[in-house]
């Protein structure tokens, strides 16, 4: 007669399986990894979205800045800002679409629009107030407020936001150009050393260029005057 072991079963030592892990953790974990997808799903949507609205909001910028291209051919700033009839201007049309390239360039448009008229305190208003990614475009900015502080006669600071603009700027060619603008604004108000160094530099930096020879031009007139 055999004896009846009693006692607790025996379980065999077997590892769940890889497949096994994943049912577990899916049922465990279920509401998170749902919670999870529909997260991912929403994102993508709306970056696909945003980027449609980008895009559209692009082609109706580009569209309406089209219509005020006339009015700035003309001479007729004043309605190229403030829009005509149907045409939106340029003062709306780079508030309500900053950000895309068409509004940019409205800003950098509206802005020399108002220097144009001879508004220098409005035109450095919006000179310093846009934005930019390019960084050319973010040194015509800068240039520009130059230019408005030299309608001011403001020429000291003309010159620095000339120099800040040849810094921003990666045109090598628009380099040279903002560095003499700033040279020659230390020029008109006699501080021709700052001038003559700067005209140097455009020479060393720029050989052969159209901002050299100007600079070696300028440099040539003042050279018996800088002490």
């Amino acid at each position: 007669m055999k004896e009846i072991q009693t006692g607790a079963p025996v379980v065999n030592n077997i590892k769940p399986s890889a497949e096994d892990n994943l049912l577990y953790f899916a049922i465990k974990y279920k509401a998170v990894v749902i919670g999870a997808l529909i997260l991912l799903v929403c994102i993508g949507g709306g970056i696909f979205f945003w980027m449609r609205h980008q895009q559209t909001s692009e082609q109706e910028a580009e569209l309406k800045l089209s219509r005020i291209t006339p009015l700035l051919d003309r001479g007729d700033f004043r309605n190229a800002i403030n829009g005509t009839g149907s045409i939106d201007g340029l003062k709306k049309i780079s508030e309500d679409y900053a950000g895309t390239p068409s509004g940019n360039m409205a800003s950098l448009l509206f802005a020399n629009a108002y220097y144009s008229l001879k508004e220098y305190d409005s035109a450095l208003n919006v000179f310093k107030s846009v934005s930019l990614k390019n960084n050319d475009l973010a040194a015509a900015a800068l240039a520009g407020a130059g230019d408005s502080y030299v309608g001011k006669n403001q020429f000291g600071l003309a010159a620095e936001s000339y120099q800040e603009a040849s810094k921003k700027a990666e045109n090598s060619v628009l380099k040279a150009q903002y560095m003499t603008h700033a040279a020659d604004s230390y020029q008109a108000i006699n501080q021709l050393q700052k001038a003559s160094e700067i005209y140097t530099k455009i020479i060393t930096d720029f050989p052969g260029s159209t901002g050299a020879a100007l600079a070696q031009r300028s440099l040539w007139k003042i050279s018996g005057k800088v002490k």
